[in-house]
């Protein structure tokens, strides 16, 4: 007999799964990368929460803005254009946005200038225009014809996609 005290060596570990090891692998770069896509997709609605947090007063803008729906679909008919109508209220960060980014634009004011009579309806405000054209989410902005019958519907949050949706509206 012997007195060795020799200990046996530990078991390995068990192999990991193939997708752990692709995942430790990639794990920081997938991190990266989706909060890359998410400020990206989502940039005009946190820059609307950072107006709101600090109290930004937005830039002036060009546009005259009108409340009345009926006087300007009055408006519309008289001068042969379409009406834009912003849905929006105070507390909104991604309409916060739209009115610091979008609105200011000058590109944007021009095109508004040109073919559309523009209202802006405070969703709070008024109730009954926004349950006429079925509003169920702000920012809304939407174009009628001069009968008042919905165009086009959309929310885009940047000026580029503004400028894109009134040239597609107004054809």
């Amino acid at each position: 007999m012997s007195d060795s005290t020799e200990t046996a060596a530990p078991a390995p570990p068990p192999a990991r799964p193939r997708w752990r090891v692709w995942l430790a692998r990639y794990e920081t770069p997938i991190w990266i990368g989706a909060m890359v896509l998410l400020l990206w997709v989502r940039w005009p609605v946190i820059k609307g929460y950072y107006y709101k947090v600090t109290d930004a007063v937005a830039p002036a803008t060009t546009i005259a803005w009108q409340t009345d729906i009926d006087a300007a679909l009055a408006e519309a008919r008289r001068d042969g254009k379409l009406v834009v109508v912003d849905f929006t209220a105070d507390w909104c960060p991604p309409c916060l946005a739209m009115k610091h980014d979008v609105w200011p634009d000058a590109r944007v004011a021009r095109a508004v200038a040109e073919r559309f009579v523009p209202v802006l309806i405070d969703t709070d405000r008024d109730g009954a225009t926004t349950a006429r054209y079925g509003i169920d989410g702000i920012p809304a902005v939407l174009v009628l014809d001069s009968g008042g019958a919905i165009v086009d519907r959309g929310a885009p949050l940047t000026a580029g996609g503004m400028l894109g949706f009134l040239a597609r509206s107004s054809k």
